[in-house]
């Protein structure tokens, strides 16, 4: 049962979050955008660069969409082992070893979630600062 309710939520995440490539038909107005959404924009990486230097950072920002998008799927399959873990402790009912099963997951899927967290801004501060590089070469 847990198995079949797991793979219904992994499968679940997955289809929501490959789906925002499909619904990229979708615009949202400029000024509904928050500020601090990070993206990656192609059509930035022809304009204001080079014809040499045009493909290396539409590499660039293909890399970094396609890490970021992994990233984000494995946030969200930490938060699910989270609340996986918390419900396991929580219908422990007193059994000392479910509990500690329970607190063991809990402590292990933060510390994973802190992991992505870090290597996204690793990953997101990597990419900003090859494309300085790359714009103060021309």
């Amino acid at each position: 049962m847990n198995k079949k309710l797991l793979t219904t939520m992994l499968a679940t995440v997955a289809f929501f979050l490959f789906i925002d490539g499909a619904s990229a038909v979708i615009q949202l107005n400029e000024g509904m955008r928050p500020e601090n959404l990070p993206t990656f924009d192609v059509s930035e990486a022809t304009q204001d660069s080079s014809p040499e230097t045009a493909g290396t950072n539409t590499l660039i920002f293909f890399i970094g969409n396609l890490v970021s998008q992994f990233l984000l799927f494995a946030g969200a399959i930490t938060i699910i082992f989270m609340i996986v873990a918390g419900a396991n402790y929580i219908f422990a009912f007193g059994k000392d070893q479910l509990i500690e099963k329970g607190k063991k997951g809990m402590v292990w899927s933060l510390v994973g979630l802190i992991i992505i967290m870090l290597s996204y801004a690793i990953v997101q501060g990597a990419i900003q600062i090859i494309l300085q590089v790359d714009e103060s070469a021309n």
